[in-house]
């Protein structure tokens, strides 16, 4: 999970929130594998023992659509990419939400991350150019303000 670690920090980097990183792998073992029931999958992609890339999902679920599969993360180490490796983990991601949901695969993208052309490339649909849809947090204090 170290490898894994700092390849999420290198993702919060590249993201232009390193700040807000606080991810260890100690925190990482314990959500994800001393548990009965992980909040999360991972699938990694490994060359000779070292961790080049991962995409980290979760079972999500809409109440118009169903189950689907939500892809928090998908990262390449640079020096890695243009080799079909994300393609790859998407591939492996879909075969599970193809397998485990109906057959939804969703993610989220910074507006000026190149990859959202990798994604369109590859068959992802962008809603938010089509639907209108926004995406909002509440979180820290805001979110203190409802808790009773």
């Amino acid at each position: 999970m170290y490898q894994v670690c700092n390849l999420i920090k290198s993702l919060a980097v590249y993201e232009k929130c390193e700040q807000e990183c606080i991810m260890t792998p100690e925190v990482l073992i314990k959500d994800g594998f001393d548990t009965s029931n992980p909040p999360f999958g991972i699938f990694v992609a490994d060359l000779l023992g070292q961790i080049v890339g991962y995409t980290f999902y979760y079972h999500a679920y809409r109440t118009n659509t169903g189950k689907f599969i939500h892809l928090n993360d998908l990262f390449v180490d640079s020096l890695y990419r243009d080799q079909g490796i994300g393609k790859k983990l998407v591939q492996r991601a879909a075969k599970l939400a193809n397998e485990t949901t109906n057959k939804r695969l969703e993610l989220h993208c910074l507006k000026w991350n190149p990859a959202l052309e990798f994604y369109k490339k590859i068959g992802f649909i962008n809603l938010s150019e089509t639907d209108g849809w926004n995406r909002l947090v509440l979180n820290g204090n805001a979110l203190n303000k409802h808790v009773e």
